[in-house]
């Protein structure tokens, strides 16, 4: 008869999972806990999976956006934001943000974007639309983290190092640098600005949005043409904007 010792041991060897659901939430599990980019290789020691299975499974979910590659490898995609974005969490923030930033549109007539940061991209969650048609205005948007004035925004406040250097490791050493010393301009001023680096003739501003403990959730951003919008005036209505929602995130 075994002892009550053996009986409570845990088991030592993880079994791979078998079924095709079990497959695949372990396959997003191990690249969400792979710092949210993971090779085929890492989900596959992670799942115990064969790594022909991981790639096979990995191209199905990638054709259905449920997975995206990129240039560092397999991220969580937008289909699974998607279905995310009716979470408590997004939710809240877009209950929160969405009369402050028609707010911030209506003062400034510039488009206005709530934006939360997946993978190596910024994701929008809610937009409203400017002056300018060519600015698209949709949720689910994506616009790199590492260039645009929301990404700055959202890595100046990042506490996970891991991630702040997993997107910055593309720079060489000066880029690096200078990068490294506008992130820290932009958590002196709360502000982030992108002047045409992401865009030809289009001027970017960015605050973000922080959860009553201070932790970063996203980044509110203010965009327009770059020869008709003065990014240094919008400034202190678009960080203004930021902390109200903040403050409408507390708890009553």
């Amino acid at each position: 008869m075994s002892s009550l010792a053996e009986w409570n041991a845990p088991d030592t060897v993880a079994q791979a999972p078998k079924s095709l659901l079990g497959r695949i939430i372990a396959v997003f599990d191990a690249v969400k806990e792979s710092d949210g980019c993971a090779s085929i290789t890492d989900i596959a020691v992670r799942t115990r999976l064969p790594k022909s299975t991981v790639s096979r499974l990995v191209t199905e979910l990638t054709a259905q956006r449920y997975l995206a590659r990129t240039d560092e490898g397999i991220v969580l995609g937008l289909r699974l934001f998607e279905l995310g974005a009716r979470a408590s969490l997004p939710r809240r923030l877009i209950g929160a943000a969405a009369p402050v930033i028609r707010n911030l549109r209506e003062t400034t007539g510039e488009r206005v974007v709530l934006w939360i940061q997946q993978g190596d991209d910024m994701v929008s969650l809610a937009a409203v639309p400017g002056r300018l048609p060519t600015l698209p205005t949709v949720a689910g948007m994506r616009s790199p983290v590492l260039t645009t004035a929301s990404g700055k925004a959202y890595l100046a406040f990042c506490d996970d190092q891991r991630i702040v250097n997993r997107i910055s490791a593309p720079l060489v050493a000066v880029a690096a640098r200078r990068f490294r010393e506008e992130l820290t301009h932009v958590r002196a001023a709360a502000v982030a600005m992108d002047i045409e680096m992401s865009y030809p003739g289009i001027a970017a501003v960015a605050s973000p949005v922080l959860s009553p403990d201070r932790v970063v959730l996203g980044a509110i951003s203010l965009a327009g043409p770059s020869d008709g919008m003065d990014p240094h005036g919008v400034a202190p209505l678009v960080r203004a904007a930021s902390s109200n929602v903040t403050r409408r995130l507390a708890p009553a």
